[in-house]
């Protein structure tokens, strides 16, 4: 296995060789979280209930699956930093330390999803949407949360190869784990007639499955590691055998506090940033059941995932640019972030002006693939949102290429004022239009281009002050 150095080569094709595999795995995964919504609205037929149910679920879940990458992301970094100093021996360490420590986490957030599913789904409005929406969004959480520990340790192990250099492996196991699921989700909802339970269980088995695989891949592949250094530092031979023992000590520890602290120090930021965003999407989500039309929330929820693909395409490249800029700063290369930063803003612009065009021209027929039963209220709700925010992709995308650059550079303010002005529009205004103007539910729908202007000229803003500059000069 070997760590990408891209301080050298031509700066976008560098940043599209490690970028091109993130987004194959980013858009499996998208797949891997609509599937339950396309099975639902095909093979069960219940007048939209499934679909809406499962939608009304599904911001739930994106903030467990946020807490899981925020631990990954600590993780991720940690490693790669140790194991890019080729010392192996606490490389084991640090993996050994990240999956005892995402095993804890994942026994406390399953008790805390227990307790917290039903409380959530009311304060979310799902009981205005009837009782077999209600219902059936409670059977789905529930078995939900009893997969957490497979979702979390997935997460973190896909994103230990990844900083061990392997990004082959991860996303081999998320193909096999989204075929998978799909089979055996088709499995328990046509041939066993479990509705949404056969869902929840479907992805309960599939997730398990490819958390177990891969976390035995992980373990052989660790265990490969060269057993010590081959060049201890300091010459002194006198210090040359406390050295060997200090290092034959962190062979055998398979935990270490140091480097826990160093991983929850990352995570946490991480993971509350994640989880602010997926929060916002909750109270989002409530106004939108609020207005207690099962349909509305099956239309929306459906062009909600569909949005999210080119969005999760985005931030894929925008985590991308991130490390593109890091290494650079940390490689003094800073002509070569500018240069990266332009070529990354072209090519995210050319993808939005493709899926502008895709969205405007087969949007009806984009949601229409989630019910079989062709319902037009579903399918002109879900079209109509992607009307709306479709014209606006060249702007969000600017905004995310924006926001990775300027992370990247080690300018957190900057980046946490972007993204937050973008989520607090986007849920004051949603409120502000239904709430305090009495609009109809198309003025949330417009509250999300509102936001991604505000939220572009943020980032763009803090750009052109090079504060980021300074924050990067500061660290060199």
């Amino acid at each position: 296995m070997a760590t990408k150095d891209m301080s050298n080569g031509k700066p976008l094709k560098v940043l599209y060789a490690f970028a091109v595999p993130m987004i194959i795995s980013v858009l499996f995964q998208q797949f891997y979280n609509i599937a339950d919504s396309l099975i639902a609205g095909n093979f069960i037929d219940d007048g939209g209930i499934a679909l809406a149910a499962v939608n009304s679920a599904y911001p739930v879940t994106v903030v467990f699956i946020a807490i899981g990458n925020g631990f990954g992301v600590g993780g991720s970094v940690v490693i790669s930093r140790i194991f890019g100093s080729k010392n192996y021996s606490r490389t084991k360490t640090a993996v050994y330390t990240a999956l005892i420590n995402i095993a804890v986490f994942s026994a406390i957030f399953t008790i805390i999803g227990i307790f917290t599913n039903k409380p959530m789904l009311t304060l979310m409005n799902s009981q205005e949407l009837g009782e077999a929406v209600y219902t059936q969004s409670v059977d789905y959480l529930d078995i939900y949360v009893y997969g957490l520990s497979f979702l979390f340790i997935y997460n973190v192990v896909s994103s230990i190869f990844q900083a061990l250099g392997n990004s082959k492996t991860p996303l081999f196991l998320l193909i096999f784990s989204t075929l998978f699921n799909v089979a055996i989700d088709i499995i328990f909802v046509k041939y066993f007639n479990l509705g949404v339970k056969g869902l929840a269980w479907g992805t309960f088995v599939a997730q398990g499955l490819a958390s177990a695989l891969s976390l035995v891949v992980l373990l052989v592949n660790v265990a490969r590691l060269p057993k010590e250094n081959e060049h201890i530092e300091g010459e002194a031979i006198d210090g040359v055998r406390e050295q060997k023992h200090a290092h034959r000590a962190l062979e055998n520890s398979k935990f270490s506090l140091s480097t826990w602290t160093s991983i929850m120090l990352l995570s946490l930021p991480s993971i509350l940033q994640n989880s602010t965003v997926s929060i916002g999407q909750l109270f989002v989500q409530s106004l939108v059941n609020s207005f207690g039309n099962p349909n509305l929330v099956a239309g929306y929820g459906t062009a909600f995932k569909i949005n999210y693909i080119i969005i999760s395409v985005f931030l894929t490249i925008s985590n991308a640019m991130a490390t593109f800029t890091s290494q650079n700063i940390g490689a003094q290369r800073l002509d070569r972030t500018k240069e990266g930063l332009k070529g990354g803003i072209i090519s995210v612009i050319v993808i939005a002006l493709f899926s502008t065009a895709l969205y405007m021209l087969l949007a009806r027929q984009l949601v229409a693939a989630f019910t079989s039963e062709n319902n037009p209220e579903i399918i002109d709700i879900g079209a109509k949102f992607l009307y709306i925010l479709a014209p606006f992709y060249a702007v969000v995308c600017i905004k995310i290429i924006f926001d990775g650059f300027i992370r990247g550079a080690g300018d957190m303010a900057g980046f946490t004022s972007s993204t937050m002005s973008d989520l607090v529009l986007r849920v004051g205004l949603s409120y502000l239009f239904v709430k305090g103007f009495g609009l109809d539910y198309e003025s949330i729908w417009w509250s999300w281009p509102i936001g991604w202007i505000i939220g572009a000229t943020v980032s763009v803003l803090f750009y052109l002050s090079k504060r980021w500059l300074k924050t990067a000069q500061k660290n060199l």
